[in-house]
């Protein structure tokens, strides 16, 4: 596979070496010897069974350094012309720690389903709205073109009659409105949940979009302030005000076309009535499946832990800064969007 094996993606240039190439997806958004740069893997026959994308990888991966790819961004563009791909079936925004995976696998339940959940790709390619596309400009045409490419390659048809949905990161609940430019008719869900539980989450378990010195300019754009401000707020306001954004571009974005689902609504026949929403009538075998994913603790890629309700003990650990800030930044938006509720 070293033909491949190329930061200018000048190697593959044949209809024989694309199609030789069928079953590799795109894994990751990279910068090699400069240049930006996918990294591709050969998932044939691979079945994405984790909660989430990179978990897959990682298996896939396992003791092994030698396995991924390199093209230039242009091969992603020129893949997506020749490969055979299904359309999305829906797509899950969510506000962080709101059951969204948990709706995922629910997704995954369905038979010939496959769930793109939170690929680095895509994100990587997101966030490049936040800091590099102004509205109107060649670039944001380009990387909504990338965009496209990436969830189309992925979803590349490997059985008949294949569901495929694809489920985003919280920041890019943000771009939504890009994504429904791209999509207009793909049907939406997004998940949220009382924003005291969400920064409480968070604060136990900080994911990489909760350390704004990874990239200032981005995380100052999730926030809404400048990169000078960002630096001085602490975790617990930054993921207030990024929750209250979260919300309120959902908010933004109600439509007939988008189905808007709080946490604590979640019972294994909304679960089923979500599927439903997005255009799947379930089987009885199906809603069986569901019924018994929904019992589980949603990340747990063994599937042997059971889901314990944690409600009361995220509300009675939040301390009074994090009330005041979810007060403040947040909550509004919150109330708002349970007036939505589908």
């Amino acid at each position: 596979m070293n033909k491949f094996d190329d930061p200018t993606g000048s190697a593959v240039t044949t209809n024989t070496e694309w199609e030789e190439f069928s079953g590799f997806l795109p894994v990751d958004a990279v910068i090699t010897e400069g240049r930006p740069a996918i990294e591709w893997l050969d998932l044939k026959g691979v079945e994405f069974n984790e909660p989430f994308f990179h978990q897959t990888i990682m298996r896939v991966e396992a003791g092994r350094t030698d396995l991924r790819v390199t093209t230039d961004y242009d091969a992603l563009l020129q893949f997506e012309k020749i490969c055979d791909s299904v359309a999305p079936t829906g797509f899950i925004f969510h506000s962080s720690r709101c059951g969204s995976t948990l709706v995922a696998n629910a997704c995954r339940s369905l038979n010939g389903s496959v769930v793109i959940a939170e690929a680095p790709v895509i994100d990587k390619i997101v966030s490049r709205f936040f800091t590099d596309a102004e509205p109107g400009s060649t670039k944001e045409l380009l990387y909504l073109l990338l965009l496209k490419a990436a969830v189309n390659v992925l979803g590349q048809q490997r059985t008949e009659g294949q569901r495929f949905f694809v489920k985003f990161a919280c920041t890019s609940t943000l771009q939504m409105n890009r994504v429904r430019r791209i999509w207009p008719d793909v049907p939406f869900v997004f998940l949220y949940r009382d924003p005291i539980e969400v920064i409480v989450s968070n604060l136990r378990s900080i994911p990489e979009w909760l350390n704004p010195e990874s990239n200032l300019a981005t995380a100052a754009a999730i926030v809404g302030v400048s990169e000078s401000e960002v630096c001085s707020l602490t975790q617990e306001e930054f993921c207030a005000r990024a929750v209250g954004r979260f919300f309120a571009a959902a908010r933004e974005n109600v439509s007939e076309r988008m189905c808007v689902l709080n946490y604590n609504q979640l019972t294994p026949d909304t679960l089923v009535a979500t599927i439903k929403f997005l255009g799947i009538e379930p089987t009885p075998a199906e809603i069986d499946v569901i019924q018994r994913v929904s019992r589980l603790y949603s990340k747990d890629s063994t599937q042997s832990q059971t889901f314990q309700p944690d409600t009361e003990s995220k509300q009675a650990s939040a301390s009074e800064t994090v009330r005041v800030l979810a007060d403040k930044f947040a909550m509004p938006f919150y109330k708002d969007l349970n007036s939505q509720r589908s």
